[in-house]
């Protein structure tokens, strides 16, 4: 049945020198190669405008581009916040938007297939722009087949070094959309680890926990103590054990038939580690009034 442990509001843990380390304050302060992908849903994340500022490419997944022209009330506003690219197959995207970013210079890639959903097309675009951009080159956007020309060009790349994907409005919304994220959240640690994808909505981040034994690192995110989070094991029976939470756990077995870590709280001061025999879902609860 395994163990479970209460402890005091503030510990110290100390990280296992052969940890996988997963940095949560990356989220809010990527290195160079990183994205921010917007879905189409209502743009409702308090530091949205920060979170812009710091992420390198941008790309609206078809309505997306909706969401962020409605984000502003004037025309001076939108202009600040240009996206790279909008992707998908464009059932969603309204003529006016389109033609306002158009005529702003925003490539706009149309990609009618199917057999990929928009949030798919948009991750291929991520790692074909990077690909690209490490070889001094940049994406002819008129050469690609309307059809399923990135998908396409996208299996013929490479695989290459880390690249941070944050997305919002993955997680909101129509809850087979939700399931949808959750499952390409889980495959892409099995099939494509040159992506780390997160998610994020108006009350917290989620993240994909690999197997093995992991050292959460907030060492220079402090908001992060003291939060309420879930380890969720929407992946399938995970066995775990922890150290940094309120309620810490030792070769306990979760499922979603079974017992379930939620409404748990990091008390780790400075960072938490999670070992488990398979891949688990976290969300953190996340008080943006502290990030800046």
């Amino acid at each position: 049945m395994g163990e479970v442990i209460e402890n005091p509001e503030s510990i110290d843990v100390t990280k296992p020198s052969d940890a996988n380390v997963i940095s949560l304050g990356a989220l809010f302060g990527p290195g160079e190669r990183s994205a921010l992908v917007i879905l189409n849903q209502a743009i409702t994340i308090p530091i949205f405008p920060t979170l812009w500022q710091r992420y390198t490419l941008k790309i609206c997944a078809d309505g997306g581009a909706n969401r962020l022209y409605s984000y502003f009330d004037v025309d001076e506003e939108r202009e600040k916040y240009l996206p790279h690219f909008i992707v998908g197959d464009l059932d969603s995207l309204k003529d006016d938007v389109a033609n306002w970013y158009r005529e702003r210079g925003v490539k706009i890639i149309p990609q009618r297939t199917q057999w990929a959903t928009d949030m798919k097309k948009c991750l291929d675009l991520v790692e074909v722009y990077f690909h690209l951009a490490d070889r001094g080159e940049t994406l002819d956007v008129s050469t690609l087949d309307e059809y399923d020309g990135l998908v396409q060009l996208h299996k013929t790349i490479e695989r290459q070094s880390l690249i941070d994907v944050l997305m919002i409005g993955a997680v909101d919304g129509r809850f087979d959309h939700t399931i949808q994220s959750i499952s390409v959240l889980l495959q892409l640690s099995q099939l494509n680890q040159s992506l780390r994808l997160n998610y994020m909505t108006p009350t917290d981040v989620i993240a994909l926990i690999p197997k093995g034994l992991n050292y959460l690192d907030y060492s220079k995110a402090s908001f992060y103590h003291g939060s309420n989070c879930g380890l969720l094991p929407l992946g399938g029976d995970i066995v775990l054990t922890t150290k940094g939470f309120k309620w810490d756990v030792k070769a306990w077995p979760s499922s979603l038939k079974g017992d379930v870590s939620s409404s748990n709280r990091l008390v780790g001061v400075s960072g938490a580690v999670v070992e488990t025999d398979n891949d688990f879902v976290l969300s953190v609860e996340i008080d943006y009034s502290k990030t800046s």
